[in-house]
């Protein structure tokens, strides 16, 4: 019986040592790299030779990839090959980013930059071929500031960002002017541990003059803050933060925001997009930290009320966006039909004691090469003055 017992267990050792090695991954195809080291590209991977193929990971390693910006995302592409072995050869194709632009003509891809604004971004992508890449950013609105950077790509898909800007503002909400005028230092490290999970975790040093109704006071904050991203067949964001004040004018307070998204294809040429935001800051936190709602303020982290000014701020807020688009006489042009709901309260305010701001409007969607291009015009009502907006993107 003994002697059955380990002839049994050694057939299974070797079952599953053939099934191992069935599955393996032999080789990893590289492109033709003219300025990144292989090295650099092979530990964006979440896999090596040897390792176990899996389908999942392929499909992680080139979320990691394109997060990356190492490539251009237009002909990103890794895919996988069986041996005659039953074994796989992945094989990662694609061309590099330029160093000022992704793509040789292209502004800016994957989030709305306003075409008509009042700022300029740029980024140095990996000129030395390390995975450091410079950064820059100015704006020369009421908002101004100049904004200096560095950002690594580390093991995994981890993006390491230390950045640098000091501001000038002089900003009206509430029918409240006040002025701010100071710097901060920050670090990121974002994290893709998986396919449907995007992590988020920075600190904030900011000190800064603060004038409001004539009176002029410092304001030193220490900011830690964790954003979990998660996208399936939906997606859904919340950030949390805590800002702990290093001076004795101010208390510490805390903030919180989600989004939930999620689009509906009716059909081959149609879909639904419905978008929740929400957001509640502790009652004491000063005015120039509170939330900023109106117009296509997207860019400019306020909330976006597409057919309202950008005038408004509190410490809690509910939004809601409808959206219809359908593709017009070209699969490249779509238009679209929105509405939203949304109230924005002040700190003495509960969000149940006012009313809904209800505005609607109308866009077009043209599919470029550079990736969606978007103009949108939007109405609080049909006899106030429009909000126009054209750029990159979504406009919510």
């Amino acid at each position: 019986m003994k002697k059955i017992l380990i002839s049994v267990l050694f057939l299974l050792i070797i079952i599953t040592t053939m099934s191992v090695s069935a599955q393996s991954i032999i080789e990893i195809e590289l492109p033709e790299l003219k300025r990144s080291s292989e090295e650099l590209i092979l530990k964006q991977l979440s896999f090596k030779n040897g390792d176990i193929y899996s389908a999942n990971e392929i499909e992680l390693s080139q979320r990691r990839l394109l997060n990356s910006d190492l490539f251009n995302p237009f002909t990103l592409k890794v895919n996988s090959e069986k041996t005659a072995k039953e074994n796989y050869q992945i094989f990662i194709n694609a061309e590099e980013s330029g160093i000022f632009m992704i793509h040789p003509w292209e502004f800016t891809i994957r989030k709305t930059v306003g075409l008509l604004g009042e700022s300029f971004e740029q980024k140095i992508r990996n000129p030395a071929g390390n995975g450091l890449s410079y950064l820059f950013d100015f704006d020369w609105s009421d908002d101004s500031h100049n904004q200096y950077g560095l950002e690594y790509i580390g093991e995994k898909g981890r993006v390491y960002t230390l950045k640098f800007r000091n501001f000038d503002r002089d900003l009206e909400f509430n029918n409240t002017s006040y002025q701010s005028e100071g710097a901060f230092y920050q670090v990121n490290l974002e994290t893709l541990p998986s396919l449907k999970i995007n992590n988020i975790y920075s600190l904030k040093f900011q000190e800064n003059d603060y004038i409001i109704n004539n009176d002029i006071q410092k304001q030193k904050y220490l900011i830690p803050a964790y954003t979990f991203n998660y996208e399936n067949h939906f997606k859904f964001e919340i950030e949390l933060s805590r800002a702990f004040s290093l001076n004795d004018n101010y208390d510490d307070f805390n903030s919180l925001k989600f989004n939930y998204n999620k689009r509906y294809n009716l059909t081959e040429s149609s879909i639904i997009i419905t978008d929740l935001k929400g957001g509640a800051l502790s009652k004491d936190t000063p005015f120039n930290y509170q939330f900023t709602a109106g117009s296509f303020s997207k860019n400019d982290g306020g909330i976006p009320i597409r057919g309202q000014d950008y005038e408004f701020a509190g410490t809690k807020y509910i939004k809601n966006t409808i959206e219809y688009q359908k593709e017009l006489w070209r699969r490249d042009l779509w238009g679209v039909i929105f509405i939203d709901s949304a109230k924005i309260a002040e700190s003495n305010e509960e969000l149940g004691d006012i009313d809904w701001e209800n505005d609607a409007g109308i866009g077009l969607i043209y599919y470029s090469f550079l990736g969606p291009i978007r103009a949108d015009i939007a109405y609080d009502n049909l006899d106030s003055e429009a909000e126009f907006n054209i750029g990159f993107g979504s406009s919510f």
